[in-house]
């Protein structure tokens, strides 16, 4: 979206050119357009349109005429629902949330049944005042939709499973069908008798002998084809019906056979399906139809087959006790008490009661205890003569677990007749799904918080990079005299600049978003070499025990970053342990994958940190990786440290798998991802840095004003001859003049052109230029082990003068990035 906002003609709009946009909108459109979350931005009080990659699918066949359109004019469809939310929100500054909201969007040339998980909330202008909108969306119609369908086969199913014959069968299912109405607004379905006459056996949305649904379907004179031959049609009406619950008429069916089962291809009837006028009829529609036409056809082969064993059942008692006997649903009749007079056999295979124990007895002694009310309601209104359908409740198993179990019965005369079926594996199966659901949830949610918080630290370290390099320019510049009045001030500022760098450290960690310096790092020495630092942290009260295997491989990880991850596992382990006890650093080679992880084992090295201490409780572990969650008083801690360290190993490819348990204390497992054998000759020593400069000559390239001031100011003051631009334009004009330039130094974050985009373009003018890129964010730059790489580098902001001084001498003297 980036090419197309800064290709558009933004100077017809009321947003005016566009380097003269305001701060605050191009501040919240730069977070936006590097979100792979949808996201769209509402500017002034006419809400003109800004969004990203993400979010361009959403306004269909109108993107990109959207682009910096008013929400009145590229929404025209649904501002009667837009526009009192937003004047809310921005009278207000109270944002709004909705999950699976409803918006008839016409975005394809017709009004769409559309729905959305979206959070809208405002964007405040340097006064405190709302001045735009902040919107981020996801599209559930998929989901929200299957759900739908996929309830409405789920209540066929259950509903029509006690019918006694077809006709009951089509009874319920019509019963059923009527609340399907938003994507079957009529449905119909005719049965063939034996002489192979349609007739009208379930109607829901029309009324029986309506000019769409005759009694009876006679060749030549019906409106839908009756065919033997298994077919199905798609048919456009001649005169399309209006019917609830769209206003927009109905102008498409779809009729298709009903046949017993692929076994017996003999046809059961036909039914005919109206089509949602919001929805187009895709590959899932026509998969619901012709599951909903399976389910009927089962259903009515079923029903058949249930009226045929009920008169034989009549007919001969011997094959009613056979079938008594075999059912695997609890069947039993009972009084009006509900006292059991004859039970199946499936009541002792399902609860492992004999019939002797059962016979004679109500099921109270056997119910859930939070099922007794309900089964005692459900009992009375069996006993005056209500037919129960479908009643849920959970009876004892003989080995004290409970069972589920759907019933329905019917009572006749003062006998109550009734039939339970085994549904405890269907409730497993649902509370799996719901949890898969929820994590699925929590997923996105996570992801839309790392995708803010990246963006709020990469302001910061803009931010803090003019602090600390304006601190240490004082602390140079100060007379001695002065400094040692001011030196205590100077580190008290430093030292707040320096741990505002390390939370936003820990927020980029965790958003994975940091610019990382990945390497192949032999754990046993790295281990060993900061074994003296971390026994130091873990405190005298802790003994700490490192364990080292055989490993026949390094590991590819950032040094740096890897160590303030065990920092805050030791620290962590360190409060765990009050009255101190063991910590276990171990490296090895992992035995099987973690669950969710990787497949291969052999892909990964194994880092443990196990302690002895107190052990988390399960909402703990829950929540434990989240961003600002924490167990400590406030203003003890941020809540980022395990946050941080999840996000900077998901980031370098690898896997975290976190245990607590009681008397276990609690084991983080970090699974590292395998690099190549590395001899200690191929890890030659990093060549410190030399003389001053010789008056090379730099072009900084810095948007952020006071940076770019501050960096200009250091360079000049090490003998570098300087020139700057606040961006991509500025810089080329430069690039392209006859001025001497020996070293690049850019931000990647530039607006319009970016660092890579620059340094790209500055390379085929300049072959053999080095590149120093700054980065306070997770941009990715391309820097590969070639020869090309020795002439590139990166420095993370906020960086200190002693850092930018040892970058730039590396890359002029040609020593180039330590790989």
């Amino acid at each position: 979206m980036a090419p197309l906002i800064r290709a558009h003609d933004w100077g017809v709009t009321p947003l005016g050119a566009l380097q003269d946009w305001a701060a605050p909108l191009k501040s919240i459109l730069g977070v936006g357009l590097n979100s792979r979350f949808p996201v769209c931005i509402y500017w002034g009080w006419d809400y003109h349109l800004l969004y990203n990659d993400a979010y361009s699918a959403i306004p269909g066949d109108k993107h990109p005429w959207a682009l910096g359109r008013p929400a009145r004019e590229a929404w025209a469809d649904i501002w009667d629902t837009l526009e009192p939310m937003f004047d809310g929100i921005m009278q207000t500054g109270v944002a709004v949330h909705v999950e699976d909201g409803l918006l008839p969007m016409q975005r394809f040339g017709y009004v769409e049944e559309c729905y959305f998980n979206y959070n809208v909330s405002p964007i405040l202008g340097f006064d405190g005042r709302p001045t735009g909108l902040f919107n981020t969306v996801i599209e559930t119609t998929v989901q929200v939709i299957e759900a739908r369908r996929s309830r409405l086969l789920g209540e066929l199913r259950a509903s029509t499973r006690p019918a006694a014959n077809p006709a009951e069968a089509c009874r319920l299912a019509e019963e059923v069908l009527r609340g399907g109405a938003a994507d079957l607004p009529f449905c119909l379905l005719y049965r063939l008798d034996a002489e192979g006459r349609a007739e009208l056996a379930l109607c829901s949305g029309l009324e029986p002998g309506d000019a769409l649904a005759p009694l009876e379907l006679a060749p030549g004179t019906a409106p839908w084809a009756a065919t033997a031959a298994g077919d199905t049609l798609d048919i456009e009406l001649e005169r399309p019906r209006s019917l609830p619950p769209w206003p927009e008429p109905v102008t498409r069916a779809r009729v298709l056979p009903l046949i017993a089962d692929a076994a017996d291809d003999r046809p059961l009837g036909v039914l005919v399906c109206a089509i949602s006028p919001r929805r187009p009829l895709d590959a899932r529609y026509r998969r619901f139809l012709d599951e909903l036409a399976e389910s009927l056809s089962g259903d009515l082969a079923r029903a058949a087959r249930q009226a045929e064993e009920t008169d034989r059942l009549h007919q001969r008692t011997l094959e009613r006790d056979r079938l008594w006997n075999l059912s695997l649903d609890l069947l039993c009749v009972a009084d009006q008490q509900g006292r059991l007079l004859s039970i199946n056999p499936a009541w002792t295979t399902t609860l492992g009661w004999s019939e002797e124990e059962l016979l004679g007895r109500t099921t109270h002694w056997l119910e859930h205890p939070d099922d007794i009310p309900s089964t005692d309601q459900t009992r009375q209104e069996l006993a005056g003569g209500l037919r129960i359908r479908r009643f849920e409740n959970r009876l004892r198993h003989r080995d004290g677990s409970y069972r589920w179990l759907s019933w329905s019965a019917t009572p006749e005369n003062d006998i109550q007749y009734g039939s339970g079926h085994d549904v405890t594996e269907e409730k497993r199966t649902a509370e799996v799904l719901q949890r898969t659901e929820e994590a699925l949830r929590n997923a996105q949610r996570m992801e839309a918080v790392g995708q803010l918080t990246g963006g709020i630290a990469h302001d910061f370290n803009n931010l803090l990079a003019g602090i600390r390099v304006g601190l240490d320019l004082i602390r140079r510049r100060l007379p001695d005299e002065s400094r040692q009045d001011l030196e205590r001030f100077i580190d008290a500022a430093t030292d707040s600049a320096e741990r505002g760098a390390t939370l936003t450290h820990n927020l980029l960690s965790f958003a994975r978003r940091q610019a990382l310096d990945i390497q192949p790092i032999r754990l046993d020495a790295w281990l060993a070499e900061h074994r003296p630092h971390l026994a130091e942290r873990a405190g005298p009260a802790v003994k700490l025990v490192l364990q080292v295997d055989p490993l026949p491989t390094t590991a590819l990880c950032d040094a740096e970053q890897l160590c303030k991850a065990l920092e805050h596992l030791v620290d962590n382990a360190r409060e765990a342990m009050p009255d101190g006890g063991q910590l276990l650093i171990r490296a090895s080679i992992p035995e099987e994958s973690a669950e969710g992880a990787e497949p291969n084992p052999g892909d990964y090295l194994l880092l443990e940190v196990h302690d002895t201490g107190r052990a988390m409780d399960e909402r703990v572990l829950s929540h434990a990786f989240e961003p600002f969650f924490t167990t400590k008083p406030l203003g003890q801690g941020s809540g980022l440290g395990l946050s941080m360290v999840y996000g900077f190993i998901k980031q370098t490819g690898g896997q975290v798998r976190l245990q607590s348990g009681a008397g276990q204390g609690t084991r983080v497992s970090l699974y590292l991802p395998r690099g190549p054998v590395l001899s200690e000759q191929q890890q030659s020593p990093v060549e410190q840095p030399t003389g001053a400069a010789n008056r090379e000559s730099i072009l900084v390239v810095e948007d952020a004003d006071v940076v770019r001031m501050l960096t200009v100011e250091v360079l000049e003051e090490f003998g570098y001859q300087v020139m700057e631009a606040c961006d991509g334009q500025q810089a080329l004009a430069i690039l392209r003049s006859d001025a001497t330039i020996d070293l690049l130094l850019t931000d990647i974050g530039l607006p319009g052109m970016n660092g890579q985009e620059l340094a790209a373009v500055a390379r085929d003018l300049r072959p053999g230029l080095r590149v120093l890129f700054a980065t306070g964010y997770a941009e990715i730059v391309s820097i590969d082990g070639s020869e090309l790489a020795t002439q590139m580098d990166m420095i993370a902001k906020p960086f200190s003068i002693d850092e930018l001084r040892e970058k730039v001498s590396s890359l002029l003297e040609g020593r180039g990035k330590a790989r």
